[in-house]
């Protein structure tokens, strides 16, 4: 059962038992003042005991969690009302029904909520028998003893079955609708996730491991250092997948400050500390950590300055130095410390950043992040809403046609001669079907009315008042006069979706429209008590629409707001789910190379000045900046990794030339990083110049190094990648190709 209909079942029972208290209490209270009965003081002790009863029941039943042993105790109650009318009801052909007739009418329309349709049926037909067999006993033979009476009460059981039925379906409905739009919301937020997770995932790898061991490979280590096995300690926690988690908050503050205490650059900070969701939080302290590590690379100062600047909607955090500064737009693209590390990253907690600098004046980098992020308002309560409010109006599109064919046309056929001519009757007969079928047409095609409902409301007002001047004044509110109660149905339908005041004062003033016409001709079939009575009947039943339109619209935003916290919660089970098992699976990646050199440089098994341990941390190094360079998107994804590949040797003191020719087809990663791989290993270990050199076709792609390095091996075909190598003195020529298959 989804949010819609468990939120609207319990609503819809409240609402049913207020309904109910309301409408059996002003109508027998009514009776009770201005009526007459048989034996006043047991009327009085019944009518007050009955509604003491109806208040207790509403009270207690709302809380119950076992219903139907109330509900039974409520059908012993009411069919000893029905049966001893001989006492509290009084015959009188003018009286228009009996309050016990509404009490029993508008308790069967409220059961729908309380039990199912067979239990339904059965207390239908018992409370139906045992009011006949009342009646009898009251008047018998008499006007109380109706069979059309029975009838309409079943009528309206059926109606109100069927109402609450179309109400209920929409609600699953919609549940439906929502639960689909969750999905796809869902998979798109771990989709996002998982892009958000990969790409933090590797802007830590370049501001941790790939930084160490580009240091350890470039020879600046020289010897085991105490500090390079703390960093390489926090290096492997950072590579073994320590997350925070996503729902989780933090102070920023203290995050900043543990990054600051593990540079050697004095800090000064300014500010006050703002609690984050502790995933942004984490994301701009890391981001800190690589503004900071810039500064001791590149500034040529061994001073910064931190500022936390907080307002109404978001944080800033701004790095400062007074250092030689740089120009930002001379910086290349492919580079990933400042375009990736920095500014992406931002951008991924829905926040920017900027770097500010030029040579000699130093360098601010500003890194600005919501304090709210906005949730996607969806269409959910839009969705449920429509979806509830159809229902209602095909309810109301089935009561108001089942009442027009089964009730209204037999009465106007009926009473020919209550009319002053038959011609209008079946005017406002037929027009009032038109404007059904018109509303029902709109329903099924989803369309609104728009400003054509006020014209149709003016046809029905115009329907009524025909219908009404062409009954004889002594016929006027009775039986014969069809048109003065039903033709609210049709307001109904027309002015479902208004406001309740706008709703009721439009329906109230059809009605003072039809008693207006019985007062200037000054004569009825009904007296005052009576036309309270059948008015009361059916006129609260038709405001009662109302009253359930405006509560389904306050349900459906109630029901969005329920759908949207679960989906919320199986959301981030969900992301957390999947972030598990990709984080895994990045350690499983990196457990065989980058790990075991971290773990050496950590404990001081590995000795940075060792050749060996300065090859193998290169070529990591240089994995991993290949590694980066695959998030990218470019047309060429072959060249821009290498680039990365080149670049890291460069920075490692091996100039190297590049030259590309050919076109190439897109190729998996998993085959360009077959291809890029002995370049790799070629420029981690080359002394002197080297070159390298793409060339392809559709067909074909070959990637050629020329390097004097350490000895290579040439291997057999895989992933239809096969790498030759060839040796000329102390050079060597690699080449990977792949041919297509």
């Amino acid at each position: 059962m989804g949010s819609a209909e468990r939120e609207l079942l319990p609503r819809g029972m409240r609402y049913a038992l207020g309904l109910r208290l309301v409408l059996v209490g002003t109508s027998s209270l009514w009776s009770l003042l201005f009526g007459s009965a048989p034996n006043q003081a047991i009327t009085t002790a019944v009518v007050l005991g009955l509604n003491v009863w109806n208040l207790w029941y509403a009270y207690i039943l709302a809380r119950a969690a076992r219903r139907y042993w109330w509900v039974a105790a409520d059908v012993a109650i009411l069919s000893g009302v029905v049966l001893t009318q001989f006492w509290t009801v009084t015959s009188d052909p003018r009286a228009g029904g009996t309050w016990v007739l509404i009490a029993m009418a508008i308790t069967l329309i409220t059961y729908p909520w309380l039990v199912s349709g067979l239990v339904l049926a059965v207390i239908t037909v018992l409370l139906v028998g045992l009011h006949y067999a009342g009646t009898w006993l009251a008047d018998p033979g008499g006007w109380l003893v109706s069979e059309a009476v029975v009838v309409w009460t079943v009528v309206e059981v059926v109606l109100s079955w069927a109402l609450y039925r179309f109400v209920r379906r929409s609600a699953r409905a919609a549940d439906r609708v929502v639960e689909r739009e969750e999905s796809l919301r869902r998979e798109a937020a771990v989709s996002a996730a998982r892009r958000a997770d990969e790409r933090e995932y590797l802007a830590a790898l370049h501001d941790t491991a790939s930084a160490t061991l580009l240091m350890v490979g470039a020879g600046v280590v020289q010897g085991r250092e105490s500090w390079l096995a703390e960093q390489a300690a926090r290096d492997l926690r950072e590579v073994s997948g320590s997350q925070v988690e996503p729902t989780a908050e933090t102070g920023l503050l203290e995050l900043l400050r543990d990054v600051a205490a593990h540079t050697t650059l004095q800090i000064s900070w300014s500010g006050t500390d703002v609690r984050l969701p502790a995933v942004d939080a984490v994301l701009l302290s890391r981001g800190v950590r690589e503004a900071l590590t810039n500064v001791v690379r590149h500034a040529d100062t061994d001073r910064a300055e931190i500022r936390v600047l907080k307002d109404d909607n978001t944080v800033t955090v701004e790095i400062s130095d007074h250092g030689k500064g740089f120009s930002p737009d001379q910086v290349p693209d492919h580079r990933y410390g400042v375009t990736r590390s920095l500014v992406e990253r931002t951008k991924r907690a829905g926040g920017n950043a900027e770097i500010i600098s030029s040579p000699g004046s130093g360098t601010t980098v500003r890194m600005t992040c919501p304090l709210r992020r906005e949730e996607p308002s969806g269409d959910d309560a839009r969705l449920i809403g429509t979806s509830f409010q159809r229902g209602l109006r095909w309810g109301v599109i089935v009561m108001s046609t089942a009442i027009l064919l089964g009730l209204d046309l037999p009465r106007l056929l009926s009473s020919q001669d209550a009319y002053h001519a038959m011609w209008p009757q079946y005017v406002t007969w037929l027009g009032l079907l038109a404007v059904t079928v018109v509303v029902a047409v709109a329903t099924w095609r989803d369309r609104p009315l728009g400003g054509s409902r006020w014209v149709l409301l003016a046809f029905v007002f115009a329907l009524s008042i025909l219908g009404t001047v062409s009954v004889k004044p002594e016929f006027l509110l009775g039986p014969a006069h069809w048109s003065e109660g039903d033709a609210g149905w049709q307001v109904v339908l027309l002015m479902m979706d208004s406001r309740v005041v706008v709703f009721a004062s439009v329906l109230v003033a059809q009605y003072l429209m039809t008693f207006g016409v019985a007062v200037v001709a000054g004569q009825a079939a009904l007296s005052v008590v009576g036309v309270v009575n059948a008015t009361w009947a059916v006129l609260t039943y038709q405001l009662a629409i109302a009253m359930i339109a405006a509560v389904l619209r306050g349900l459906a935003v109630r029901s969005a707001k329920v759908a949207r916290d679960e989906e919320q919660l199986r959301t981030a089970e969900a992301v957390a789910r999947q972030l598990h098992e990709d984080r895994k699976q990045r350690y499983a990646g990196l457990a065989e190379t980058t790990v075991p050199l971290l773990q050496g440089l950590a404990s001081g098994e590995l000795d940075p000045a060792e050749e060996s341990v300065r090859r193998s941390c290169a070529v990591e190094a240089a994995r991993m900046r290949r590694l980066f360079a695959e998030g990218s998107t470019v047309s060429d994804p072959l060249l821009h990794e290498l680039r990365a590949c080149i670049e890291t040797a460069e920075r490692l003191g091996v100039p190297v030339s590049f030259a590309e020719r050919g076109t190439r087809p897109t190729l998996p990663a998993q085959i360009r990083r077959r291809l890029t791989e002995p370049t790799i290993a070629a420029l981690a270990t080359a002394r002197g110049k080297a070159r390298v050199t793409v060339t392809g076709t559709d067909e074909t792609v070959t990637v050629s190094v020329l390097a004097a390095c350490e000895p290579f091996t040439s291997t057999s075909d895989t992933d239809g990648v096969s790498i030759s190598a060839m040796q000329s003195g102390d050079r060597w020529w690699i080449q990977a190709t792949w041919q297509l298959t």
